[in-house]
């Protein structure tokens, strides 16, 4: 076993001996792909349970495992309270300080709020602070690999008593590299333009002028929308733009609306919910799992290309350079061509 699957499997060990209540606790899961979902739903009544997710993938995968289970961007407005919260916190540290402010705000008055990390996610000094600003003793512990904070709801509660999540909910407008857009923490590289997607859109004004027609685009993990952005000068049919995460597309739906595109939103789990087929994918896709790099996704994002594609389809994919994308493209399309090679990146054009 490697050392991420030693990690997952010890932290699902510490989950399942610490993180379930006795008797008929109200409980809430904050739930996102950092953590492994078969920690949760092979805990013993995890039906019982209410979990919140801003995840497609994880909310269709506890739904259909019995799991009452919430999609949204973390919004926490319309729960009422819980004796017990559990959270794996996130990657992202606003992230992580919204869900621990929200959680802390929807514990019963004798409730507890239940935080798990590992040293390398930063639980350490997040528990710290939370404790300073709550007011509370630091008793984070060590179990294993992992680390464990427990909170309770303080007495009193001030907007100062909270940790700092830059107005988390909020779109906001970010410039970088010259290009304005709207944004959010919570979506992948929110404050910048990616070095890949931006090479990735200095080959398209190429392919588009050797094929036929581009009457079809489809944006395929769409992030807060700079791929498709870069097609708002073609006179296109059909855009469709998708996401897994609901942050990323209430960001993109955004865009496209100031730059007056029509575009086909969709919160979805690698487009597995969208028919038909496109004359151009683009794509770039993700290459980590929660905290752990995944060749599956990798997988993933070429199957459901495939899927969409025509004869005469081009699917521009973008990677990371040790991303081994020739390797994995061979099991879904018959032509992979290396398109450029530059600042650790490659762009590869794909064909049925």
């Amino acid at each position: 076993m490697n050392a991420t699957g030693a990690k997952d499997q010890h932290l699902a060990l510490v989950l399942q001996q610490l993180a379930m209540p006795p008797g008929t606790q109200s409980t809430l899961w904050i739930v996102d792909e950092s953590l492994p979902i078969e920690s949760l739903v092979t805990i013993p009544g995890a039906a019982t349970l209410t979990a919140m997710t801003n995840r497609y993938d994880i909310h269709a995968c506890l739904q259909s495992r019995g799991v009452t289970a919430l999609l949204s961007d973390f919004d926490f407005s319309q729960l009422g309270e819980f004796q017990r919260i559990v959270y794996r916190i996130s990657k992202e540290k606003l992230v992580a300080h919204h869900c621990i402010n929200q959680a802390i705000r929807r514990l019963s008055q004798d409730g507890e709020l239940i935080a798990i990390g590992g040293k390398q996610d930063g639980l350490k000094s997040i528990a710290k602070n939370a404790a300073l600003t709550y007011g509370q003793k630091n008793n984070t512990r060590k179990i294993g690999n992992s680390y464990l904070a427990t909170f309770r709801k303080p007495g009193i509660l001030t907007d100062e008593q909270f940790l700092p999540s830059n107005d988390y909910g909020r779109l906001r407008q970010v410039q970088h590299k010259g290009v304005s857009f709207y944004s959010k923490p919570g979506v992948f590289g929110w404050e910048k333009v990616d070095r890949g997607s931006e090479l990735l859109t200095t080959v398209l004004p190429t392919i588009q002028r050797y094929m036929k027609s581009v009457n079809s685009v489809l944006d395929l993990g769409c992030g807060w929308g700079y791929l498709m952005l870069a097609t708002r000068e073609w006179d296109v049919q059909t855009r469709c733009a998708t996401d897994n995460n609901v942050a990323a597309v209430d960001a993109a739906q955004k865009n496209f609306a100031e730059h007056g595109l029509t575009v086909d939103c969709v919160v979805d789990d690698c487009a597995s919910n969208i028919g038909g087929r496109f004359d151009m994918i683009l794509c770039n896709p993700p290459f980590h799992q929660g905290f752990a790099v995944s060749d599956t996704l990798i997988e993933k994002f070429l199957a459901a290309a495939s899927r969409l594609s025509r004869r005469s389809t081009r699917a521009i994919f973008v990677v990371n350079q040790f991303v081994p994308l020739e390797k994995h493209a061979d099991k879904y399309f018959s032509q992979c061509r290396l398109l450029l090679a530059e600042d650790g990146f490659c762009v590869y054009e794909l064909r049925p």
